[in-house]
């Protein structure tokens, strides 16, 4: 059974794959903005969670920090996950859907191809479904629900378009980053009770792309702290980057 909301101005808050880069940067970020916030850190193992967590402690993080298993590939962790995180909380106030992939696009190699682009959607759009999904009751306990989707400006099809995003390798990446903009443009026209962003935090220096990113993760977690601590209503739904100090709209 949910819990009745109490103490909001606390927002329970918990990062998917926040066990490394931009995710590890969005706890961090988040810990020095704010004060009032409970952070779930959550990794696909729980022993990966604790040791983000305990890293996070020896920096002198002061705020609450709960590790969390939640591999976002797999229903059963999710809906244990889920059933954690309501006995213990009774509610979320912002969901930030970070956990995601991006291998290399396939080669003709027929054996592995379908697998490959499978993994990469099933990953970064379904499992995306799924989490903000079976998380909804708990954020409907918040009087300000959010559910913040990372993204990528690789699937901006305006900017693709344009010729404004150079070519990649990594085609199945944007094709997944794509339908997950449209997957939270569609889920806020079913849902619109709930607040739904998507973001760009830039190509940042982080493993997912063997550290040659000019941004540092920090900064370009800057975009989903905004978002996470806003007032309610303070940002209409879209596609968000935070560029030199400030807020900016990113193409569809």
């Amino acid at each position: 059974m949910i819990l009745p909301p109490s103490n909001m101005a606390n927002k329970i808050i918990p990062v998917t794959g926040a066990n490394r880069g931009i995710g590890f940067s969005i706890v961090q970020a988040l810990s020095q903005r704010a004060s009032n916030v409970t952070l779930i850190v959550a990794a696909r193992a729980y022993a990966k969670a604790q040791d983000a967590v305990d890293q996070l402690r020896s920096q002198g993080v002061p705020i609450p920090l709960q590790p969390l298993e939640l591999d976002v590939s797999q229903d059963d962790s999710v809906l244990r996950a889920v059933n954690l995180v309501e006995e213990k909380y009774g509610r979320l106030d912002v969901l930030i859907n970070n956990a995601g992939v991006a291998p290399t696009s396939p080669s003709t190699d027929i054996a592995n191809f379908r697998a490959s682009w499978a993994t990469v959607l099933d990953t970064n759009v379904t499992s995306i479904a799924l989490v903000a999904t079976l998380f909804l009751p708990l954020l409907r306990a918040s009087d300000d629900p959010k559910v913040l989707n990372v993204s990528s400006a690789r699937g901006s099809l305006a900017l693709v378009t344009s010729g404004a995003n150079p070519p990649t390798d990594k085609i199945a990446y944007s094709v997944s980053k794509a339908a997950l903009n449209l997957l939270t443009i569609e889920m806020s026209h079913s849902l619109p009770e709930l607040e739904w962003q998507v973001v760009s935090p830039g190509w940042c220096k982080t493993a997912f792309n063997g550290f040659r990113g000019p941004k540092d993760p920090l900064q370009g977690a800057q975009v989903l702290v905004e978002l996470a601590l806003a007032a309610k209503g303070q940002y209409e739904n879209g596609f968000w980057q935070f560029e030199d100090g400030t807020m900016e709209k990113v193409p569809w």
